[in-house]
């Protein structure tokens, strides 16, 4: 049975009317529904829960018990080592609810840490979030790096300096981009090796990754994330990004989706400095 993580920031009291709506026909498609334990949204959708009379819902607290559960539902309790009420503390029971869903549900004001980290934690465990963007009272789905991309557009500075600070968000991004393009060079080695089988002793078809090729991969992955993050950070449309870095708006899509293989090393570093990025090379001996 499917099971969907519904969850927002702790300072939206009140569920716009395209949330309720989105949680009626959760409810009324007979979904499971995993939801947190917090104030402001937390306690907001349990509410609108409540008055669609949902049953298949498992409230997730950190502890031994819930600070909110309105409809005395079962509560899944997640044990964390860390400091009592403290952000670790309460993050360890949001891990746990985006391992254990199939999709998520979030309400966001444009700068809560905490619903952010939710949606970057299950497009970590490769699943997609429908994300209601409380200020501009739409939806955006973000199932990949581009899509997050999206999101992150509606952060002002402020409110991505303090994500920095709380949860090192550069980071994560840079992470999510490695991960997505380290599988996206995995998945092409079964292609190669079927070109291989069916053409043996061709020199065209000698193309799996060499460790000389495998580590161009990596130098461009870590050039892709940063241009990716300067795009977010200076709020670039992906028409202006194109401008700003010499290239067309498609291949500005492509960075944004992590398509490595259409990159040269030169081309990313060239656009690098063209964001005016310093880019440093260290050489050392392999260990």
């Amino acid at each position: 049975m499917t099971t969907v993580f519904i969850a927002g920031s702790i300072s939206i009291s009140h569920l716009h009317e395209k949330v309720q709506e989105r949680i009626s026909k959760i409810v009324s498609s007979d979904l499971n529904v995993v939801v947190g334990d917090a104030d402001g949204a937390d306690t907001s959708i349990q509410e609108c829960l409540r008055s669609y009379r949902a049953s298949k819902v498992t409230v997730y607290c950190t502890g031994e018990a819930p600070r909110n559960n309105v409809a005395n539902w079962p509560v899944h309790h997640v044990q964390s080592k860390a400091r009592a009420k403290s952000r670790a503390f309460f993050t360890a029971k949001d891990v746990e609810m985006a391992k254990n869903s199939d999709f998520g549900l979030m309400v966001w004001d444009c700068k809560s840490t905490g619903t952010l980290s939710n949606v970057i934690e299950l497009l970590k465990e490769k699943k997609k979030s429908v994300v209601f963007v409380n200020k501009h009272k739409d939806f955006v789905t973000v199932g990949d790096q581009s899509g997050l991309n999206q999101l992150l557009h509606f952060m002002s500075e402020h409110a991505r300096a303090k994500a920095e600070e709380k949860i090192g968000l550069s980071a994560k991004v840079a992470e999510l981009n490695q991960e997505s393009l380290f599988l996206e060079a995995r998945s092409i080695e079964p292609v190669m090796k079927e070109a291989e089988d069916t053409a043996a002793g061709n020199p065209a078809t000698d193309e799996i990754l060499t460790p000389s090729e495998n580590e161009s991969m990596k130098l461009r992955l870590v050039l892709m994330s940063a241009l990716s993050d300067y795009i977010v950070r200076v709020n670039l449309s992906q028409s202006q990004a194109a401008k700003v870095l010499g290239v067309t708006q498609p291949r500005i899509s492509d960075l944004t989706r992590g398509k490595a293989e259409v990159f040269g090393l030169d081309t990313l570093v060239n656009m690098a400095y063209t964001a005016g990025l310093r880019v440093d090379l260290q050489v050392s001996e392999r260990s």
